[in-house]
């Protein structure tokens, strides 16, 4: 993966989206949620504060960014993996807790793996450059301390069942206690 370093100020537009001069920036492989009325009737918007997780990204996008561009969406933004300091957005907003993980939006898979959510694609199925390099992400600590809200999110976010220890999984969602959250059955 090549990075580009930006020569603008980042701001938040809204939990998982950038401004960069002219250019739209969306982080790809998270969902953030809606700011008021976004939320259109009839589309799965990602839960949570839209107000906490824009202020949480204007917090992480302060300092010299580096950009990974992968295309453009349907709506004209940039598709990409953004670092700040080492950290890639992307990790820092699902280990905050101010996004979800959305496999559909992570081509390659390569954000899931790289900040913990996900097992790691096959190595046939990710581009040559990909499987070179790879971006920095959050410390796994970081990652580590937060759980989904339940079991219809993780389910969404493509992460259930979790399993004890794992990144996302909370004792709330493990009805049975027998350390896996979200099983499709109860044992």
């Amino acid at each position: 993966m090549s990075f580009l370093v930006l020569a603008c100020v980042l701001i938040a537009v809204d939990g998982d989206t950038l401004r960069c001069d002219q250019e739209l920036i969306r982080l790809i492989g998270i969902d953030a949620p809606e700011l008021p009325g976004h939320c259109r009737d009839g589309r799965d918007c990602a839960p949570g504060d839209p107000l906490e997780s824009k202020r949480a990204l204007e917090v992480l996008a302060r300092g010299t960014a580096s950009i990974d561009r992968q295309g453009r969406d349907i709506y004209g933004r940039t598709l990409a993996r953004v670092q700040v300091g080492g950290v890639d957005l992307s990790c820092a907003q699902l280990a905050g807790g101010h996004a979800i993980y959305r496999a559909d939006w992570d081509q390659f898979g390569l954000v899931g793996t790289d900040c913990g959510i996900a097992k790691p694609p096959q190595a046939a199925s990710a581009p040559p450059s990909a499987r070179r390099a790879r971006p920095v992400s959050a410390p796994k600590a970081a990652v580590t301390g937060w759980s989904y809200r339940n079991c219809a999110e993780a389910r969404r976010a493509g992460a259930a069942p979790l399993r004890r220890g794992e990144p996302g999984y909370g004792a709330h969602m493990d009805g049975d206690g027998d350390g896996i959250a979200c099983e499709p059955f109860r044992r």
